[in-house]
């Protein structure tokens, strides 16, 4: 097929033509050669002389193709011919993937490339980097997009955290003097501020949702079960389930909060993270289990809206996971000039719902001798004593894996390790359901660096280099080891 190229007054060089679908093709411009799996009725190219950039667009997916000529080195019309594949390329070569409209060609006797049991954060950077490869990607999910992060983590906790940080602002009435400020007594609508993170959540939600569609992954609804080697079922109760097969599995399931024996949450005055988001509430006095990243932003957000707040931590100090100055340092700073109090080196072993009028009850007890300590009433208590892995019902035992706590066993490479310590082909888990790292932009880079691996490119991810925040007031951040760690990971001759 003899195809022409047209450069117009404004120096755009565009193109047009019709292809028969699932075939593939080579683009060949001059010396360059563009590879291009087609299965589309129609594609457009353009190049723009002023940026030398040229644009390939397949579905939304956005790839620069850096091979193409200035238009100064073309006649007015120059010719394209589009070639089989099994034509004889030229040694300098640039290919370029990219998804088509229904999803790419997966390998043969497979119904897709890449299916990813999971819609968070890390399944969906999986997803979009599988497509931006050429895979043909399906995502199973039993919930509703972006998981934890985007429903009940990361973005409704920051858009509270805005909301606190901005009450701190007002109510800090030197700092509004020194601006020439007068600001009344600071107030809030409880009701408007739920509605706020709620409303960015559900935005955000959409978003990653339209961008998946828009860029051919199939959306599967339902929960995801591996059946035996590269075969999954999927389905909601009450419908028949479906099974699929795909070259390359990846399990991100992520996590769910973590509520210690002895606990008894009503989600209404004995709460965890996933009730805490919504803002149902903001009590009087409220107890938080844990003094880690969840409970140190929400003791900014609850004293920033009047509540009193008591942790409850088990080890000896808190903050444990921090690096013990910046602990400090945040204790003198988050802790101390603030409506907080704490009992450290004692376990919440028996939390008791508030009913009948009676307040929450609290039965502290010493963290080494075992022995009752103490008894707090208040008038709430919220569970932040971590998470653990989802990976309930993913039918692990089919393939001779077994969880460890919950976690499934992987190696550097995020491949799944059976119970004989052997590696299970084709089966990868990333983020919290594998413990490496539970952050949801760790998450996000093990999907994308298993996506390399199973597409030809060896890459093992250094979660070193990942850096972890809590996002309270003034903010904490930190990347690598700590001194504590470092002794241990290392002998310092």
């Amino acid at each position: 097929m003899d195809l022409y190229i047209q450069r117009d007054s404004n120096h755009l060089l565009s193109l047009s033509f019709s292809l028969p679908s699932r075939r593939t093709y080579i683009l060949s411009l001059s010396t360059y050669i563009f590879q291009m799996q087609a299965s589309v009725s129609s594609l457009s190219i353009s190049y723009l002389n002023s940026t030398f950039r040229s644009n390939i667009r397949f579905c939304g997916l956005r790839l620069e193709a850096p091979g193409f000529q200035s238009d100064a080195q073309l006649n007015k019309y120059q010719r394209i011919r589009i070639v089989p594949r099994k034509s004889i390329l030229p040694k300098r070569l640039v290919s370029v993937s990219a998804s088509t409209s229904d999803n790419g060609s997966p390998t043969k006797s497979f119904d897709y490339d890449l299916v990813i049991i999971g819609a968070g954060v890390g399944g969906h950077g999986a997803a979009l980097h599988a497509v931006e490869k050429g895979l043909k990607t399906a995502i199973v999910e039993g919930d509703v997009v972006g998981g934890t992060c985007v429903n009940r983590g990361c973005v409704p906790s920051k858009a509270l955290l805005a909301v606190s940080g901005r009450m701190r602002e007002l109510q800090d009435e030197h700092h509004m003097k020194a601006l020439g400020l007068q600001v009344a007594a600071a107030g809030y609508d409880r009701q408007a501020v739920a509605d706020h993170a709620n409303n960015l959540a559900s935005k955000i939600r959409n978003n990653l949702t339209n961008s998946m569609k828009a860029l051919g992954v199939d959306i599967l609804t339902g929960f995801g079960t591996i059946l035996g080697p590269q075969k999954i079922k999927y389905g909601k109760v009450g419908f028949p389930d479906n099974v699929i097969t795909a070259k390359d599995i990846i399990i991100a399931t992520g996590s769910v909060p973590f509520v210690p024996k002895g606990i008894e949450v009503d989600g209404k005055t004995v709460i965890t993270s996933d009730h805490a988001l919504k803002l149902e509430v903001v009590p009087d006095w409220v107890a938080i289990v844990g003094s880690g990243y969840i409970g140190l932003e929400f003791s900014d957000v609850y004293t920033a809206l009047g509540s009193e707040v008591t942790f409850i931590e088990a080890l000896d100090q808190l903050m444990p996971g921090f690096d013990p100055e910046i602990g400090k340092l945040a204790q003198r700073v988050l802790i101390n000039p603030r409506k907080i109090d704490y009992h450290t080196g004692v376990f919440a072993t028996k939390i008791t719902p508030a009913e009948d009028g009676k307040p929450v009850i609290i039965e502290l007890t010493d963290a080494k001798t075992k022995e009752p300590k103490d008894t707090l009433e208040v008038d709430a208590a919220l569970i932040a004593t971590g998470r653990a892995p989802f990976t309930k019902g993913l039918g692990l035992e089919n393939i001779n894996v077994e969880t460890q706590r919950g976690f499934v066993p992987v190696d550097e490479r995020m491949r799944v390790i059976d119970a004989n310590g052997n590696l299970v082909p084709h089966l990868y888990c990333i983020g919290d359901a594998n413990g490496k790292m539970m952050l949801a932009h760790a998450a996000s880079a093990q999907g994308i660096s298993v996506v390399e691996q199973v597409t030809g490119r060896d890459h093992v991810l250094n979660h070193l280099s990942i850096p972890a925040a809590c996002f309270t007031h003034p903010e904490i951040s930190m990347v690598g080891l700590t001194e504590v760690n470092s002794k241990s990971f290392y002998v310092i001759m």
